[in-house]
């Protein structure tokens, strides 16, 4: 099997790899037994690209599918490509195993392997956020058709939903008319996510373009998420992070918006077997990144992005109250 990233990184001459700083978009397939990208791998366009991940998923589905599942994944800061890929692959592996059928695509944005450069992550994120839906979302419009649906889904950790918030509010902004004004995504899935809390308000002007073009946003958090607490200080910004404290209560939010609060199953997985998952498959903030590895996440994250069955009656979840639930 093969694995298909879409990345904004610069290609370094000498190695061949990618680094650290913003350049135009790339496409790549990548043998699965490859641990870090390298400038081989590149596809010369998008439609050979995109044909090839099509292609895998009808194999995947079977004969005449009525529809095939395209996630993009947003990795956060402080990741190289080497652990991007890493992830990508741990998380279509478990989607699988859920027993969810799709193709996961990396979008890869410039971050630096270094926890200190937050403020640089962000301005790179920032920088490559378009290039998200411009080079990729809105390419694969054209692969939809009566007789078989391509359903876009956004699975973003930590600072990815940054990226993905920038990436629909810039693209709204600059209303660029050789965009379909038709593009759109399924099912969007925040995890650990660093942005703060209070944009998710009805009406806030930053949050609007990404509800505009999605059927549904679940936003998955834990008030044991320590780099969250960080974040806060280096983004000098007093509002909480909503993949720590999940969206306001105080206000109305947006009725695609459902919050899934995660703090008693991380408690209830054992500290023990968070750093063993942890020690196992990645690199990382155990109590940033555990969903990364857990069962009942991956589970009600499968049925999230398959969207059959209605979010009040999955068996994952208790709820609270409307688009308000806890995670097993």
């Amino acid at each position: 099997m093969k694995n298909y990233i879409l990345t904004t990184r610069n290609i370094d001459k000498a190695t061949a790899s990618f680094g650290d700083i913003q350049a135009g978009p790339s496409y790549l397939e990548v043998e699965d037994t490859k641990p870090i990208p390298t400038a081989s791998d590149i596809i010369s366009d998008f439609s050979t690209w995109a044909g090839k991940i099509i292609s895998e998923l009808k194999t995947k589905a079977g004969q005449n599918p009525a529809s095939l599942d395209v996630v993009f994944f947003i990795h956060g800061y402080n990741t190289n490509s080497e652990e991007s890929l890493k992830r990508q692959r741990l998380l279509e592996k478990r989607l699988h195993q859920s027993g969810f059928t799709s193709t996961v695509v990396g979008f890869d944005w410039p971050s630096a392997h270094v926890a200190v450069l937050y403020e640089t992550d962000r301005l790179e994120a920032m920088r490559a956020a378009a290039e998200l839906v411009t080079a990729g979302i809105a390419e694969f419009i054209s692969y939809s058709r009566p007789s078989c649906t391509v359903n876009l889904h956004i699975v973003a950790h930590s600072m990815g939903a940054y990226v993905v918030r920038e990436a629909f509010r810039q693209t709204a902004k600059a209303r660029l008319s050789d965009l379909a004004t038709q593009w759109k995504v399924s099912q969007i899935a925040l995890l650990a996510a660093d942005i703060s809390s209070d944009c998710f308000a009805t009406g806030h002007a930053d949050m609007d373009p990404v509800f505009n073009h999605c059927g549904r946003l679940t936003n998955y958090y834990s008030g044991h998420d320590m780099v969250l607490e960080v974040s806060n200080v280096k983004n000098l910004d007093i509002s909480s992070r909503v993949g720590r404290v999940g969206m306001p209560s105080d206000v109305d939010t947006n009725p695609k918006a459902v919050d899934v609060n995660c703090t008693a199953r991380y408690t209830a997985v054992g500290e023990d077997a968070r750093k063993a998952s942890m020690a196992r498959c990645m690199d990382g903030s155990v109590t940033h990144s555990w969903y990364f590895d857990d069962d009942n996440w991956y589970q009600d994250l499968a049925l999230t992005l398959a969207g059959k069955i209605d979010r009040n009656y999955f068996p994952t979840r208790d709820r609270l109250a409307t688009n308000d639930f806890v995670l097993k």
